[in-house]
């Protein structure tokens, strides 16, 4: 009897171990996104376990699509029925894929199927888009951009990156440029607008109609978004419009003749009915646009673009950006006049078959702050949402031009996010992305990291990780990404790890949010580097490492949170409690640098892992990052009370945080280029070179006593 129990008990064990390993899915109503998911989890997740199957007996595993009533768009249930069979309700195809991609990502992550949790999840964003700019016909032009074209051509690029939204939760792919038209064809009515042969136009169809497809597949939305009023040079040419001129094909006067106007609505109305799979357009009233007012900003817009995709032969949807300007010029400014006017537009337009209006969230540095202060052009009225509107949703824009080559990993950022800004019933959701960074082509990676990442997004896995899957739940604890850690890197102290990422990540929202930012070259956190203009600043456009000079009167971003040198100084006795003041924040970077240290002592011990020693360097960057900015905080500061109080001038002092600094920078940027290239392409330092910035630093620290006063920001123009 012994033996028999034994043998018994053997059996049930390699049943379980069988069923483990080879789990049957049926799935009731076949569909793409459905079958997308079940043929490709083991890719996706690295799990072979999950099988296709074709009657419903067989199944372990059971998928279908149900209206039901306590689900919303994309949201899921997984229950056990009463035979115990897994049963993945979708409320509609994208729901069924997400529910897939759960039970294959807990499986993934080592848990038992018989143990796998119940739940029912609901979007708590409808609208998580990714911002994508195209590298031809681009906004910005140099080798950072113009390298990605072969990349950003290949469809397998396209498949591996839409992969990735799909298990991100990220469902909305917009693609930008100047004039995205010609490049997916050729005007019926204006044929010359075009310079491709018919076998290079059949090409790019095939590319485009190949990668809408994909997104699709995938449950992906897609939209073009353009600026305005960009004409290609072809178009130019053939019709001689010879006093239609752009400065490097980015400002200029507002081009607005019938023929231009005749020539947009052609183009909307064509690339939408050519291209059944794209789902918007998107507007800018941009900077193409100068001296024309904001009503006639508007009123072209509705004759050029609206028209146009009035007349297509289906509906599409619009994602309609705030006006970049309220004034004639193209520079950024804000005004209740232009909001009043834009919601009148919005609230009427019955066109799209959904219109949702984007804001730039804290302008192009959206990882400066949680809390809201500025956006393109200055301050923002509750125009476009009070009262609540019905015809139209809203998005934030979270820009990201301060991190580029260096990770990122803060969830708790986002949920502070999250709950400051979109938690209101016109929101539905976020753009993420940046303007100055393809994540095609890794240009970054040197010899020493050579075929770790085949794509640069590969890098920043985990901030689209972080920001996909909390725009789509916001009550995903840390426990995933912690278990996203674990796997990846073969490693069990995966919560941490997350930890310390969260520690090394506040860099970028202190720096950010105590050296205000606008537009893109404003400041660029990672490289402690920012555009400097005033009437005392030295060099016209001034991109350099920030010396004591600027660091001293710059505005801070978050008033609410900190104060800058300057003002702390003249008024030391009367800042609030609630106020982080200089040498405060002097204490939390020194903490957090102490930890992150201490932190990656015990985990280089503890792993080998290449790919893990890559991300530990930009942990350790990061923490050398926010001691110099400690010490070039500590310097200013005692340059200050010299040349605002008129006390003596602590040179010894000064020389000592100086030196001090330094040596964190020649640390930094060993550390950088430990793993990257030493010259990086830069938009706005064409040889972005970090050795370079050691000899600001060492003239500075031989000659600060010439300085007599810190530069005079002229913060309301550094969007020019």
């Amino acid at each position: 009897m012994k033996y028999i129990k034994l043998l018994f008990l053997i059996i049930i064990i390699n049943s379980c171990n069988k069923k483990q390993h080879n789990i049957n899915v049926f799935i009731e109503s076949e569909n793409a996104q459905t079958e997308y998911a079940v043929s490709n989890a083991g890719k996706l997740f690295d799990t072979d376990i999950l099988q296709r199957v074709f009657e419903k007996q067989e199944a372990d595993i059971i998928v279908s699509v149900n209206e039901a009533e306590n689900l919303k768009p994309e949201g899921f249930i997984l229950t056990r029925n009463s035979e115990g069979k897994l049963e993945i309700v979708g409320k509609d195809t994208n729901g069924a894929m997400y529910g897939i991609f759960d039970v294959a990502e807990q499986l993934s992550f080592g848990k038992n199927f018989q143990n796998l949790k119940e739940k029912t999840i609901n979007p708590s964003l409808k609208n998580r888009f990714v911002k994508f700019n195209l590298p031809w016909s681009p906004y910005r032009k140099g080798e950072v951009i113009s390298q990605h074209e072969e990349t950003c051509r290949d469809t397998l690029y396209w498949k591996s990156f839409l992969d990735m939204m799909a298990t991100n939760r990220l469902n909305v792919l917009s693609l930008w440029n100047l004039h995205p038209f010609t490049d997916m064809i050729k005007p019926e009515k204006y044929p010359e607008a075009s310079s491709l042969s018919d076998s290079e136009l059949a090409e790019r169809k095939q590319f485009w109609k190949t990668v809408l497809q994909m997104a699709k597949e995938r449950g992906i939305q897609t939209y073009i978004v353009n600026w305005n009023i960009f004409l290609p040079d072809e178009f130019v040419a053939a019709h001689n419009l010879s006093d239609y001129k752009m400065t490097d094909k980015h400002w200029g006067q507002g081009y607005t003749s019938e023929l231009i106007e005749d020539y947009t609505r052609e183009c909307i109305k064509q690339v939408i009915n050519e291209y059944p799979d794209l789902t918007g357009i998107g507007l800018t009233l941009g900077e193409g646009m100068g001296g024309m007012t904001s009503t006639e900003r508007r009123d072209w817009a509705n004759r050029a673009i609206i028209e146009g995709m009035q007349m297509a032969n289906r509906k599409a949807k619009l994602l309609y950006r705030a006006p970049l300007s309220a004034s004639t010029a193209s520079t950024g400014d804000t005004d209740k006049i232009t909001e009043v006017l834009t919601r009148e537009t919005l609230d009427t337009l019955s066109i799209p078959s959904e219109t949702i209006i984007s804001f730039k969230y804290n302008w192009s540095h959206g990882h400066s702050s949680d809390k809201l202060f500025i956006v393109h052009g200055g301050k923002l009225s509750d125009t476009y949402w009070n009262p609540a509107p019905k015809n139209y949703s809203v998005l934030w824009t979270v820009r990201n031009e301060d991190f580029f080559v260096h990770r990122w990993a803060q969830p708790d950022f986002v949920r502070r996010f999250i709950k400051n800004n979109v938690s209101q019933s016109y929101m539905s959701g976020c753009i993420i992305g940046s303007e100055c960074y393809i994540p095609a082509k890794d240009y970054f990676s040197n010899n020493a990291a050579k075929n770790q990442f085949k794509y640069a997004y590969e890098r920043q896995w985990l901030w689209y990780s972080i920001w996909g899957r909390l725009l789509y739940d916001t009550q995903t604890d840390d426990e995933l990404f912690a278990q996203q850690l674990n796997k990846k890197f073969g490693v069990e102290y995966g919560n941490e790890l997350l930890e310390t990422w969260k520690t090394a990540s506040d860099y970028y929202h202190l720096f950010s949010s105590f050296y205000i930012g606008s537009w893109d070259a404003a400041l660029y956190s990672e490289g402690f580097s920012s555009i400097m203009r005033g009437s005392n600043v030295d060099k016209k456009n001034k991109f350099d490492i920030i010396t004591m000079q600027a660091l001293g009167n710059r505005p801070v971003l978050d008033t609410s949170k900190f104060i800058n040198i300057q003002d702390y100084v003249l008024g030391k006795d009367s800042v609030s409690e609630e106020i982080i003041t200089p040498p405060e924040l002097v204490d939390v970077l020194n903490k957090n640098a102490k930890r992150i240290l201490n932190d990656l002592e015990k985990y280089r011990k503890a792993s080998t892992n290449q790919e893990l020693e890559i991300e530990l360097t930009d942990l350790e960057t990061l923490a050398y990052l926010q001691k110099f900015f400690a010490e070039r905080i500590n310097a200013t500061l005692l340059l200050a009370e010299h040349i605002l109080l008129d006390k003596n001038l602590e040179e010894e002092q000064i020389k000592q945080h100086l030196d001090v600094s330094i040596a964190y920078w020649e640390k930094i940027t060993e550390l950088k280029e430990r793993y990257n290239k030493q010259v990086i392409p830069n938009i706005f330092n064409k040889n972005l070179d970090y050795q370079k910035y050691l000899e600001t630093l060492t003239d500075e620290r031989n000659n600060f006593q010439e300085i007599k006063e810190f530069y005079k920001h002229h913060v309301s123009t550094l969007s020019f």
